[in-house]
C-alpha cells in the first residue's frame, strides 16, 4: 500500500472515530484502534503506533477474544521490533502464536493478523541473532501458511525472507531463487513494497556472485518501480536505497551512488515532512476526538445522574408508601385488638352478669316449688319474678349483641332501639314520648363502649321517668355539637334532688361513669 492510501486511511478514521466515540470495549472500537496502529506502523511512527497496539490489547483481553489477542501480540511486536527491542518483540510474538489460527475467521471479523505474519515477523526478528535453523524453520512455515490460504502477499514476503536467512549463510544462489521467486508474485499481486525489497535482495545475491549485469538490472528494476510508483512505502524504499548505496559505493560508481544518495535524502525529507502533517493531522483529530468524547461522557454522566436522582426519589416514595402502609396496618390492628379487648370485657361482664341472674332464677324456682302447696301466692309471685327477670336477661344480652354490631350490620338502628324500649315502657304510665335523633347516629357512634353506654343512659333514664317523675310527656334528643355528641333526656315531671336521691341509693353515678 502506497503513502497516498494510508494518508486517506487517515481521512476515514477521523471520520470512523465520530461515529464511536465511546472507549467502551467492543469489536468495531478494536478494529478502529488496530487500523489506526497500521497508518502508523507504515508511516514509521512507531511510538504511536505502540501506544495504540498496546490499548488494543488491552480491549482484546477484555473481551477474551484469541484473535484478537493474535492481532495485538503481533501489532506489540512489531513496533516493538522497529524500536530495538528484540527481546520484548519475540515475547509477544510466542505469545500471539499460543493464539493465532488460519482464516476463515467468522464474518465479523476484518483482516486481522494470520498465522504467516507472526513466523515471518519472528523468522526476521532472530534472524539478527545469528541462529540460522529458528530463522528457516520460522519463515518456512509462514510461507506454507501464506500459501495454504493463497495469501499473494504473505508468499510474495514468505520467499523474500527465506531469501534473507540464505544471504546470510552465504548460499546467494539459494537466496536469489527465493527471490526471484519473490518478486515474480509481488507483481502479479501488485504488492510493490514487497518487490522492491525483492529487487533489494536480488541485488546483493548477484553482487556477491560477481554478476554485475544482472546486479545492475535488479537495481534498475527498482529505481524504475520508485520512479513509476514515488508514494511506495517509504520504509521498504529506504532499506532498497541503503542496499544500492552500498553497492554503488564498494564498487566506486560514484555518479550511480550521488543519485541513490540524493533519492534517499529526498524521501527522508518527504518521510519527515509527511510525518509532520501526518502528526499534526493525528493531533488535531485527537483532541476533537477527546473533546467529543468528553462531552459525550459528561453528558452520559448527567443522564446517570438523573437516572440515579429518579431511582432515589421513587425509592424514597416506595419507602414512604411503605411507612404509611405499615402506619396504617398498625393503626387497623391496633383497632382490631381495641374492639378485641372491648369485646372480651363485654362478654366478661355478660357472663357475669348472666351467672349472677341464673342464680337468681335459681333460687326463685326454689321458693316457688317449695311455696307451690303451702303458699300459692308466694308461688306465683315468685313465677312472676322468673319471668320478668329472664325478659330483663334476654332483653340485656340483645343489646349487648347490639352494641357490638356496627350500625351498618346491625338490622336495628339507634333510633328503633330506643323508640321500641321507650314506646314499650312509657306507655304503660301513659307518658307521651317524643325523639329527635339525628339521622346519621348510627353511622356517627360506631364504637362498642359508646354504642353500649349510650343505649344503657337512656334506658336508665327513661326507667327512671316511669318510675318516680310522674310525668305525662318526656322526650329525647341526640345530635352533635363541634364534634361533640350530645344526648338530652327531659320530662315535665316532679324532679328530684340530687343530693337525696344519692341518699337514697339512685345510681345517678353510673350514668355519670358511662358518659
Amino acid at each position: 500500500m502506497n503513502i497516498e492510501q494510508y494518508d486517506s486511511s487517515q481521512l476515514w478514521l477521523n471520520e470512523i472515530h465520530q461515529l464511536l466515540p465511546l472507549k467502551i470495549n467492543s469489536l468495531d472500537n478494536y478494529f478502529l484502534l488496530t487500523r489506526q496502529a497500521e497508518v502508523y506502523y507504515y508511516n514509521n511512527l512507531q511510538q504511536l503506533g505502540l501506544q495504540e497496539s498496546r490499548r488494543g490489547l488491552l480491549m482484546a483481553e477484555a473481551l477474551k477474544d484469541s484473535i484478537l489477542l493474535a492481532d495485538s501480540y503481533n501489532f506489540l511486536g512489531l513496533f516493538y521490533m522497529n524500536i530495538d527491542s528484540a527481546a520484548r518483540s519475540v515475547a509477544f510474538y510466542k505469545k500471539g502464536l499460543l493464539y493465532t489460527k488460519q482464516p476463515p475467521n467468522p464474518p465479523q471479523y476484518l483482516s486481522l493478523s494470520k498465522p504467516h505474519h507472526l513466523h515471518g515477523n519472528l523468522g526476521r526478528l532472530i534472524l539478527k541473532w545469528g541462529n540460522m535453523i529458528a530463522p528457516y524453520i520460522h519463515n518456512y512455515i509462514s510461507l506454507e501458511k501464506a500459501t495454504e490460504i493463497k495469501w499473494d502477499r504473505g508468499i510474495a514476503v514468505g520467499y523474500a525472507s527465506l531469501g534473507d536467512v540464505y544471504m546470510a549463510i552465504s548460499k546467494a544462489d539459494s537466496a536469489l531463487n527465493n527471490y526471484s521467486k519473490g518478486v515474480t508474485v509481488a507483481i502479479h499481486s501488485l504488492d510493490l513494497d514487497v518487490a522492491l525489497i525483492c529487487y533489494s535482495g536480488m541485488a546483493q545475491a548477484h553482487y556477491q556472485l560477481n554478476q554485475a549485469g544482472e546486479m545492475r538490472r535488479s537495481l534498475d528494476s527498482g529505481f524504475s518501480l520508485l520512479h513509476t510508483n514515488p508514494n511506495i512505502n517509504r520504509f521498504y524504499a529506504l532499506v532498497f536505497l541503503n542496499t544500492a548505496i552500498d553497492i554503488y559505493r564498494k564498487q566506486g560508481q560514484s555518479t550511480e551512488l550521488v543519485k541513490a544518495m540524493e533519492l534517499k535524502l529526498a524521501i527522508e525529507k518527504s518521510n519527515i515532512d509527511g510525518n509532520n502533517r501526518q502528526i499534526q493531522t493525528i493531533l488535531n483529530a485527537g483532541m476533537e476526538n477527546e473533546k467529543h468524547i468528553l462531552s459525550l461522557q459528561v453528558e452520559e454522566a448527567e443522564r446517570k445522574q438523573e437516572l440515579a436522582n429518579t431511582r432515589l426519589m421513587l425509592a424514597m416514595i416506595g419507602i414512604t408508601f411503605l411507612v404509611i402502609g405499615f402506619l396504617v396496618y398498625r393503626y387497623f390492628q391496633n383497632q382490631k385488638i381495641a374492639v378485641s379487648k372491648i369485646r372480651q370485657k363485654i362478654s366478661q361482664d355478660l357472663h357475669d352478669d348472666i351467672g349472677a341472674s341464673l342464680s337468681s332464677l335459681q333460687i326463685y324456682g326454689t321458693i316457688a316449688e317449695q311455696s307451690l302447696s303451702s303458699n300459692p301466692d308466694k308461688a306465683i309471685e315468685m313465677v312472676n319474678k322468673i319471668s320478668s327477670q329472664s325478659k330483663e336477661i334476654m332483653e340485656n344480652m340483645n343489646d349487648i349483641v347490639w352494641s357490638m354490631k356496627s350500625g351498618g350490620s346491625s338490622n336495628t338502628s339507634f333510633e328503633i332501639k330506643i323508640k321500641n324500649y321507650a314506646s314499650g315502657l312509657l306507655a304503660d304510665g301513659n307518658i307521651a314520648f317524643t325523639y329527635n335523633i339525628m339521622p346519621n347516629a348510627d353511622a356517627v357512634i360506631t364504637g362498642i363502649t359508646a354504642r353500649k353506654n349510650i343505649l344503657l343512659i337512656a334506658k336508665e333514664a327513661m326507667n327512671n321517668i316511669a318510675k318516680y317523675s310522674k310525668a305525662k310527656m318526656a322526650g329525647l334528643s341526640l345530635y352533635t355539637e363541634n364534634k361533640d355528641l350530645i344526648m338530652i333526656i327531659e320530662d315535665d315531671g316532679i324532679g328530684f334532688d340530687e343530693g337525696a336521691a344519692l341518699a337514697m341509693g339512685w345510681k345517678i353515678w353510673n350514668r355519670e361513669q358511662r358518659s
